[in-house]
């Protein structure tokens, strides 16, 4: 059912988007910073606004969307508002001032701290869980789709590639999944090798954990793994099923080759890498991810009680006492600075005259 009322939203400021599963269709995407003018204090939201007759993968783009009705839990990204003016479609999401985990990275290339990607791997560890209790796989974690709000808060985003694991044919529960989609590629650098593969093994919710390990070294180290090999060519794939396997980049790991390897560009991360020392927890719980073998990989459930996120563990007795004490590691990171130049949705998309309408998100596209 569509009811029609005045826009309440209004403009703050413009945003960089960041979230570029499918380039192009991202390339016809406005972010805003907004927030609703009938609300006393002023919360912030994001603002998105696409044009649906520029979009070139838009069953992948109304999959995304749909999740958002099916999941609610503190650390996944929801949906406050969905409607349209015209042919635009707006979404209003909550907004996390510290922008993406590979927002974070592109002012700290040589990688954040440990205890700050402990309780970023604790809280995704709690999603992660909250989706596997419900059989569903997420398949898109990267550094991208993770986001930090200003008191803490964890938001794993990007449903388009979620699946799950009951059968849509006779409904019972798979052990293993087979699908693989072409859209999948846009997550390459993170994907287990077992999906790489495609071979008749399948995969399975550890696939899910191994992209969470890829995530937690490229923090550490400031970039991925596999960033610097040709997209889309087979060394990739070669290096995965061969059994390369991230790692992360400390003194302990700092080989003579690597050194002299290095150039003048690279030389102050080597020296970077000599200074830092990860604890063994961190380095084990790497491990227990990423590695190749699905019967020597963690499950979510073992990866909880690991030590390395054994201190969140303790102080999340609730969500505030977890972000509180996340929010003091924050402070040493500086969130986006804001114009606060206000601006109504209708002047900037001189839409004054016109009404939009609310979308229920249960509507079958």
């Amino acid at each position: 059912m569509l009811n029609n009322y005045d826009l309440p939203y209004r403009i703050i400021d413009s945003l960089k988007q960041t979230n570029s599963n499918n380039e192009e269709d991202y390339d016809n995407c406005f972010t805003y910073l907004t927030y609703d003018s009938k609300d006393k204090n002023k919360t912030k939201y994001v603002l998105k606004i696409f044009d649906l007759e520029k979009m070139t993968n838009l069953s992948e783009f109304i999959k995304d969307i749909l999740w958002y009705k099916q999941l609610n839990h503190y650390n996944l990204m929801s949906l406050r508002d969905c409607f349209l003016i015209d042919t635009k479609l707006h979404l209003i999401k909550p907004y996390a001032s510290f922008g993406s985990c590979a927002d974070l990275l592109s002012v700290h290339p040589f990688g954040i701290r440990e205890q700050l990607i402990a309780h970023i791997m604790w809280q995704l560890l709690q999603a992660l869980r909250y989706l596997q209790d419900r059989h569903i796989m997420h398949r898109g974690i990267s550094s991208k789709n993770i986001y930090i709000c200003d008191n803490g808060r964890v938001l794993l985003d990007n449903f388009s590639h979620c699946i799950s694991m009951i059968s849509p044919f006779d409904g019972k529960l798979r052990r293993q999944i087979y699908d693989y989609t072409d859209s999948l590629k846009d997550e390459i650098l993170y994907l287990a090798p077992e999906i790489i593969y495609q071979n008749a093994d399948g995969y399975n919710f550890k696939s899910d954990v191994y992209s969470l390990g890829t995530v937690a070294c490229e923090l550490a180290n400031g970039s991925n793994t596999y960033i610097d090999m040709p997209f889309g060519s087979l060394s990739m794939l070669y290096a995965k099923i061969q059994g390369s396997e991230p790692i992360l980049l400390d003194q302990t790991q700092l080989t003579d080759e690597m050194i002299a390897l290095s150039d003048d560009n690279s030389s102050s991360y080597v020296e970077e890498i000599k200074r830092r020392r990860y604890t063994k927890e961190f380095h084990s719980f790497v491990k227990n991810c990423v590695s190749t073998s699905l019967e020597s990989r963690h499950s979510v459930d073992e990866l909880i009680m690991h030590p390395f996120v054994k201190h969140p563990k303790k102080i999340s007795h609730d969500s505030q006492h977890l972000a509180d004490d996340m929010a003091k590691i924050l402070g040493f990171y500086k969130a986006k600075e804001l114009n606060n130049t206000e601006a109504n949705i209708e002047q900037i998309f001189d839409n004054s005259n016109k009404k939009y309408n609310s979308i229920n998100l249960s509507w079958e596209f």
